[in-house]
């Protein structure tokens, strides 16, 4: 049941809410879904989603699969500065010229 709700919660998700958000776009802009794939936003969410794969690809086999809390902590203070940079970019605090 875990290892079924690790996929399938995920799955559920990504389908309802990318889903949802594009059919309340199309029933305000016409049928017509905007996708910004140049945004700073965009870069910034799959380098994080990147860079967490493969830190965990590599500490987990390091730790012979058994994890500890620390593991768990750092897991915690990744996504707070990852979700840290993700809101100081979309309110506009950090930018990039070229994009």
């Amino acid at each position: 049941m875990a290892f079924s709700a690790c996929f399938g919660g995920i799955i559920f998700n990504m389908l309802v809410g990318v889903g949802l958000g594009c059919l309340l776009q199309m029933s305000s802009n016409k049928w017509v879904v905007r996708l910004e794939p140049d945004d700073l936003l965009v870069w910034i969410l799959a380098g994080a989603l990147g860079l967490s794969l493969v830190i965990s690809f590599l500490s987990v086999p390091a730790q012979c699969f058994h994890l500890g809390p620390m593991y768990g902590y750092c897991l915690i203070a990744y996504y707070v500065v990852f979700l840290t940079i993700a809101l100081l970019t979309e309110f506009g605090v950090i930018r990039i010229s070229t994009f």
